[in-house]
């Protein structure tokens, strides 16, 4: 496989005149997202080279132990920032970062190249095509390890970095520098590619149909087994979207509820929730009510199982029991708190108004700072009465620490003529500490942005509200 992508790469850069019709249809079909991978990765390595030469021309002088950050000179819009053994670039539309593993700015780490295809607000054909088919970093990095498990990249390299072959890596800039926008050359460069699945959709590419249907059903395959990783479960779900029947996903999630617990667990419950009626349930509430335990597990499987199961009114006591199970737990292992208290809390204003107050409080004094600010923002939203009370309260119990400031922040915003007196004194009480030496203080960053920080969490808030907010009752008792 890995010669033939490099020959079709190859075509592609020297723009040899497209193989012919009866050539393709008697070929078998390539994985034709690693066909673009693999142009992709050779023009990644063009524009490393760009950046390592505005190091060492545009910012001389300054190493990457510097740790600095500031405008590139002479090119409007770019902005510098060292890291460790790198550099990171961010300009109009585009992100590029590395490391810098060699004088020539040649060898690839997956992680940042999968990060800069995902920044480009204008991608070329190859990068568009690559995205369609792959729409995500971890499917992207998983893409790379198929390449370099078929023995593509012979040159080792430091950590996740790769090099591609010197032959084909010479040809970086003549890549970079392909112009694929016309109508002649793009048909070209699907063809060299054997991409039959955009060539079906263009004028003429009736022939190809059959083609067509084979290179979606490997594309989709490909996803179906990268479904059950965690980290890539979530992607690869969305991007079978339109492409497995819901037949299909519904047995993949399964297989993937039904086996190692895992971020995958949790997403494979959300791909099924997102679905109408109760397909998989028997496999949601096994996890849940067997599975699951609060002393072992991290609660977002939990999480995603009661949110499946409690929208369905399935064994809701026992269901209930195990969510509270989590959600009581305090600190989760690895965590200062628990980082889903909050997301609890909310599940409990929507679906079980008798729990709803005592995790609303466990959240408003979490020492995980996203979890109150997740509570404070919808409370504010929901402005009612209770919803004063229960921050006038937390925030009467609070110091002058992170995610306090939010609760303050909502009451002086509230209708609640009382509440902006609460927040008011609270501010009176507990003022900016002094700063002390250089830099800033967590304190400091809070307060000058705690504004900010709160008109963005009440954007999210507002969409949970309109979505669950007829569900909260106007009393809590």
């Amino acid at each position: 496989m890995a010669r033939r992508l490099e020959e079709a790469v190859r075509a592609v850069v020297s723009e040899a005149p497209a193989p012919t019709e009866a050539t393709l249809l008697r070929e078998d079909v390539l994985p034709v997202a690693h066909g673009w991978l693999l142009l992709c990765l050779l023009r990644q390595v063009s524009r490393q080279r760009w950046v390592m030469r505005m190091v060492k021309e545009r910012l001389r002088g300054r190493e990457p132990d510097d740790e600095d950050e500031g405008a590139v000179p002479g090119y409007a819009g770019w902005r510098y920032s060292f890291h460790g053994i790198g550099c990171c670039f961010e300009g109009p539309g585009e992100l590029i970062d590395m490391d810098f593993h060699d004088e020539e700015g040649a060898s690839v780490d997956a992680y940042f190249f999968a990060r800069r295809i995902q920044s480009l607000t204008a991608p070329g054909l190859p990068e568009s095509r690559l995205r369609a088919m792959l729409p995500g970093a971890s499917l992207l990095v998983d893409a790379i390890d198929d390449l370099r498990a078929g023995g593509l990249f012979g040159r080792p390299e430091p950590r996740d970095a790769l090099r591609l072959p010197a032959g084909l890596e010479a040809l970086a800039e003549e890549a970079a520098a392909l112009d694929l926008s016309g109508d002649e050359a793009t048909t070209r460069s699907l063809k060299h590619l054997r991409d039959f699945e955009a060539l079906a959709s263009r004028p003429g590419g009736e022939v190809f149909q059959e083609k067509a249907l084979v290179a979606r059903q490997s594309r989709r395959d490909w996803l179906l087994a990268h479904a059950g990783t965690p980290g890539t479960a979530k992607e690869a779900l969305a991007a079978l979207e339109g492409l497995a029947t819901d037949e299909d996903l519904v047995r993949v999630c399964t297989r993937i509820i039904d086996g190692p617990v895992s971020s995958a667990t949790a997403d494979a419950v959300n791909r099924l929730d997102a679905m109408p009626g109760a397909a998989g349930s028997e496999a949601v509430l096994r996890l849940a009510l067997q599975r699951l335990s609060p002393s072992e597990h991290h609660p977002y499987p939990m999480y995603a199982a009661a949110t499946y199961l409690l929208a369905r009114n399935l064994e809701r006591e026992r269901v209930l029991a195990a969510m509270l199970a989590f959600a009581r737990v305090d600190p989760v292992k690895g965590y200062r708190g628990n980082p889903y208290i909050g997301d609890f809390a909310l599940l409990a204003l929507e679906h079980a108004h008798e729990h709803a107050l005592e995790l609303v409080r466990l959240a408003l004094r979490s020492s995980v700072p996203a979890a109150r600010q997740l509570v404070t923002a919808v409370l504010f939203v929901l402005d009612r009465p209770w919803c004063h009370h229960e921050l006038a309260a937390a925030l009467h119990e609070a110091e002058r620490e992170p995610g306090a400031l939010m609760m303050a922040v909502a009451l002086s915003r509230s209708r609640s003529d009382l509440a902006h007196a609460i927040a008011a004194r609270w501010q009176r009480e507990h003022p900016l500490p002094p700063s002390e030496g250089p830099g800033f203080t967590w304190a400091e960053v809070e307060d000058a942005n705690a504004s900010g920080w709160f008109d963005a969490e009440v954007e999210k808030a507002r969409k949970w509200v309109a979505r669950a907010g007829t569900r909260v009752p106007e009393t809590l008792a």
